[in-house]
């Protein structure tokens, strides 16, 4: 293997590995979240009368697809006296809790005799509590209220198919196929960060979501209590604040990754200095490595160019540590800024010009062409690659510029060129990530990455002519 298939190799798995850090801090949605999820996935069947006034149930269009996909992989599929025996089971786990919540409304009536309980009191008890179709008590043999996913169905597979008989009931493959298919839905849930118990998300995906505490936050570890929940606390009040309807929370997006860049800049201003004055002296640094072209294959060059440089950091009062520690201080705070706004339940409702901000950009990209959200998600993703792509290349641009006028007539620097070649390749390889990123992410994800990267050319930018301006006066 060559060394630029290594360098290659190197910086996809730096950049693979940042891709998993961001999705490190930890999930705040409680079994209960992601139980409302799968309920609005498949909430039983559905009643419809046809024009001779007959009554049929039909399944819902997610499950009806689940069905049919099942057929064509073989698998034996159940039939509708299953399917109306899994909603009858569901009432009878939802109506007590629907009683124990709404006494006045439920006055006697009783599961004893199902002809006192009214159609209304029956529809309001599945749509509250039918949720819990989907959340059992673990390793239990009897169904019940509990918190462990997809514990009840199972219970319930196996009786019916006692009761029904094996040729109406799930096989084992469709049974596998129906459970995966529901938990891939509940684990792609992670937007249950807010204060305010509601029902969030559009369409198919909007559900209930229950409070969260920072009491909970806490329990979920050190990064999630101490910057996590209270930036997602941030920015649902600041969307409530602006008024919510998409563009609430684009204002919401804008003004808390504004907040948080301006406190990680006064924390970390010395440090920004010193990476901003050796910036400034690339072209002294250029000199240096022209000084010394074999510093790369020759061990007395490199450690003279080392010497040098530090001595010319020494002189300008520079620490060459600088950069690093500024990034072992921001690091974790993008991380949790990040995991923030992705956990923000608020952030997933509304739209803005025809586009829901949980929609992924990607999928909303490749279909419904030319209509609103089409356009507003296809403006979005090429406004946010190019500020990323200028965000990450300014410094450079400005640095090359210093240094051509100074450095162009000394001839060419094996060592120098090298170390320009990794750093762009870095660059490079960062920058698609970000962009393949971009393609799975929400619309309210790519606001923030929009947002992040024109503040950070606005202060490139802004610390260059201060930079600049020190330089003429001295």
């Amino acid at each position: 293997m060559n060394n630029r298939k290594k360098k290659i190799i190197r910086w996809s798995a730096l950049a693979m590995g940042l891709v998993l850090l961001t999705s490190c801090t930890a999930n705040f949605c409680s079994p209960e979240d992601k139980a409302h999820l799968m309920f609005t996935y498949d909430p039983g069947l559905t009643r419809m009368v046809l024009e001779d006034n007959t009554e049929i149930a039909v399944l819902n269009d997610h499950v009806q697809k689940l069905v049919n996909d099942a057929k064509n992989k073989g698998y034996v599929t159940p039939s509708m006296d299953f399917w109306e025996r899994i909603d009858e089971e569901t009432f009878k786990l939802a109506f007590p809790k629907y009683k124990e919540a709404h006494p006045d409304k439920t006055q006697g009536m009783s599961l004893e005799n199902p002809e006192t309980i009214t159609p209304d009191v029956k529809y309001k008890s599945f749509k509250e509590f039918g949720f819990y179709k989907f959340l059992g008590v673990k390793d239990s043999t009897t169904v019940g209220y509990g918190s462990e996913l997809m514990a009840n169905w199972k219970i319930w597979v196996h009786q019916l198919g006692l009761e029904l008989g094996i040729e109406n009931v799930p096989d084992k493959d469709f049974n596998n196929f129906y459970e995966k298919s529901m938990m891939t839905i509940a684990n792609q849930k992670r937007s249950c960060i807010t204060l305010h118990e509601g029902e969030y998300g559009t369409g198919t995906s909007k559900s209930l979501v229950s409070a969260k505490s920072w009491k909970y936050a806490w329990q979920k570890g050190l990064i999630e209590g101490l910057l996590v929940y209270p930036v997602a606390a941030l920015v649902e009040v600041l969307t409530i604040a602006f008024g919510a309807g998409g563009w609430g929370q684009v204002g919401a997006i804008l003004l808390t990754t504004l907040i948080v860049r301006g406190i990680l800049v006064l924390a970390t201003l010395k440090t920004t200095i010193g990476t901003q004055k050796m910036s400034a002296l690339q072209p002294e640094l250029a000199k240096l490595q022209q000084k010394y072209p074999n510093s790369d294959t020759n061990k007395y060059e490199k450690q003279a160019l080392a010497q040098a440089q530090m001595a010319l950091y020494k002189k300008h009062k520079i620490n060459p540590m600088g950069s690093i520690l500024m990034l072992i201080v921001q690091f974790p705070v993008f991380i949790a800024v990040w995991g923030a706004m992705n956990g923000s339940a608020i952030l997933t409702s509304d739209s803005v010009l025809g586009l829901d901000l949980s929609a992924q950009l990607g999928a909303t990209m490749t279909k419904n062409f030319f209509s609103a959200g089409w356009w507003t998600a296809v403006v979005l993703f090429l406004i946010m690659g190019i500020s990323q792509f200028i965000s990450s290349r300014l410094s450079t641009w400005i640095n090359k510029k210093r240094t051509k006028k100074e450095v162009v007539r000394l001839g060419k620097n094996p060592a120098a060129e090298k170390q320009q070649s990794q750093s762009k390749m870095m660059m490079n390889v960062m920058f698609i990530m970000i962009i393949v990123m971009s393609w799975t992410l929400p619309a309210a994800m790519g606001i923030y990455w929009l947002a992040g990267a024109l503040i950070s050319i606005a202060q490139t930018l802004i610390v260059d002519a201060i930079m600049n301006r020190k330089k003429k006066k001295a």
